[in-house]
């Protein structure tokens, strides 16, 4: 089967409409969660490097600070404990340093300050402990004097360490940037895999549906021409599997039709003028029948009288057994043309309720897909779920940027970094707030396409319906027609039978005449047999005169029947 036979039939068409619209729908959702997933694992990491970074920078500028307050503490006091802070603090920094240096993605400038880094802490705490010696040896001047020299470097070593955090913010806005164009060009890519599957399913639905209409109101035509008696259907133009089976069906249907009517109505005047000569061969045998009493009266008159009254007898009496015939004949031709007609008419009943079958699986077909494409509407449900999941995950998001700037604000100068970045990442959350919303409109406009298309199937299973009530009224119609066929049947069954009797009378009446011509002694006893004989003729002429009139009056409503349909060879 080629991809145009495929689409040639209206459940194949349904199917795939359907497929696009489950397509478009999966595809959509899947790409969603996708995007969702991926978006909220680079904001997660985004939060969690700059959260990172900014720790570590605070860490480890505050252990510098503490560092060098225990050192100079000791300058002063001399206690021991300080002394031990001071080392344990250096040791710290330096690990927290090497944490530092450790952080993905850093560049060689940052690689850079880490390094000055090291080498001014190193350098402090060089010029420290060698003041912890001058003051340890008594000379406490000196010692002050080589803490003042350091000055320069302490305030050089929080310089490096607040840049350093500042490239980090600086990196961190940058990739904030980027995930907003990223989730931009998500956003604009969903709403075309909606909007193409939307346009696709459509087509294809509109397309089913002009499928259905268009034959479907042939259909209907076609049907209230056979309703009203007009025979010359003929269906035709591209349609459907379905109704060209059914299209078929009433052409085929129309021209049985028109044969076996066009056939009847010849039957109808053969019978008709059949009986016509009955009646008047009736007429012509009651007026023999008088010349016979009248002869068998004045028998004795003579016999060339008798004679010449025989030979009329036996004339009329042949030509009566050849129109008794000819009745007979034309009776067995209406009854055998009767079967045919109940025969067809019954095999066109069979089809119109074959077809009339079609007609409902059609509507049941347009009832299945409306439900499918109910379903598909509640399917669309979930997907103001997954909408509403992301609008969650955005207010979420947005409460954690919230905080993170809290928790900058309350950092003073050492979040600054982290405020900016944070500020950023609400901008995101409101821009996916913001796609959240644009999906859900795609949805309800889907939805409602959904609908119009649901009330479009209804109103073809409303002409489904129309089309229905036409095709039983055609029914009736046949349900007429077989009994009128069989009355008329019943009639000329009637006729061949007072046919048969006649000519057996008729027999009768001629080998009575013959032995009344062959033997002219026994005129008495042969004008009794005669007189007899006369007695029945007239009364089978009786018969047959009220059977012709039986029949006439068939055949008339008959071909009143018949010219109640219309075509063109009548």
């Amino acid at each position: 089967m080629s991809r145009f036979q495929f689409f040639d039939r209206i459940r194949d068409r349904l199917v795939a409409a359907f497929t696009v619209l489950m397509a478009g729908t999966v595809v959509t959702w899947w790409f969603g969660t996708a995007n969702l997933k991926e978006t909220t694992r680079d904001v997660t990491t985004s939060l969690d490097r700059l959260q990172e970074s900014a720790e570590l920078g605070a860490r480890l500028e505050s252990l510098i600070l503490e560092q060098i307050a225990n050192g100079e503490r000791y300058l002063v006091s001399g206690a021991r404990a300080a002394a031990e802070s001071f080392r344990r603090l250096g040791l710290e920094a330096h690990r927290l340093r090497g944490d530092y240096a450790n952080l993905p993605d850093l560049t060689a400038d940052e690689r850079k300050q880490i390094v000055r880094i090291e080498e001014l802490h190193s350098r402090l705490e060089v010029d420290y402990s060698l003041a912890h010696a001058l003051r340890d040896l008594g000379r406490p001047g000196e010692a002050a004097q080589r803490v003042a020299a350091v000055e320069p470097d302490l305030n050089e070593l929080g310089s490096v360490i607040r840049s350093l955090g500042t490239a980090q913010a600086a990196k961190v806005n940058v990739a904030t940037r980027t995930l907003q164009q990223q989730a931009t060009q998500r956003q604009f890519t969903l709403a075309a895999v909606m909007i193409v599957s939307a346009i696709l399913g459509f087509l294809l639905i509109r397309q089913t549906l002009l499928s259905i209409d268009r034959p479907l109101t042939a259909l209907v035509g076609a049907a209230d021409m056979l309703g009203s008696g007009n025979l010359d259907v003929q269906v035709g133009g591209r349609m459907s599997s379905e109704f060209g089976v059914l299209a078929n069906a009433f052409t085929s249907m129309a021209a049985r039709l028109r044969t076996i009517v066009a056939e009847t109505a010849a039957t109808a005047e053969q019978i008709s003028a059949s009986a016509s000569d009955l009646s008047s061969i009736s007429e012509e045998v009651a007026a023999s029948s008088g010349e016979v009493s009248s002869a068998m009266v004045g028998i004795t008159a003579g016999a060339e009288e008798q004679a010449t009254g025989l030979r009329t007898v036996q004339s009329a009496v042949s030509e009566m057994r050849r129109r008794a015939g000819e009745i007979g004949e034309s009776s067995r031709r209406v009854r055998e043309l009767g079967h045919r007609i109940a025969g067809v008419a019954g095999e066109k009943r069979q089809d119109l309720a074959r077809a009339l079958g079609v007609l409902l699986e059609v509507r049941e077909a347009v009832q299945a897909s409306a439900a499918e494409v109910t379903e598909l509407a509640q399917a669309s449900d979930k997907i103001d779920a997954f909408v509403e999941t992301i609008q969650g995950i955005a207010r979420q998001t947005n409460l954690l940027a919230l905080n993170a700037a809290i928790e900058a604000a309350r950092a003073g100068e050492h979040g600054r970094g982290f405020a900016v970045v944070a500020e950023e990442v609400r901008k995101l959350a409101d821009g996916s707030a913001r796609a959240a919303d644009e999906v859900a409109g795609t949805v309800r406009l889907i939805r409602k396409q959904i609908q119009d298309v649901v009330a479009a199937m209804e109103a073809g299973s409303a002409k489904v319906a129309g089309v229905e009530e036409e095709s039983k009224g055609a029914e009736r119609a046949f349900e007429e027609i077989i009994q009128a066929v069989a009355q008329v049947g019943e009639a000329a069954e009637r006729v061949a039978a007072v046919a048969e009797e006649s000519m057996g009378v008729l027999e009768t009446i001629e080998q009575t005449v013959e032995r009344v011509g062959s033997t002219a002694e026994a005129h008495a006893a042969s004008a009794q047999e005669v007189s007899a004989a006369a007695e029945e003729q007239s009364a089978a002429t009786e018969e047959m005169s009220a059977a012709s009139v039986e029949l006439l009056q068939a055949a008339e409503r008959l071909k009143e029947l018949v010219s109640g349909f219309k075509f063109a060879n009548v």
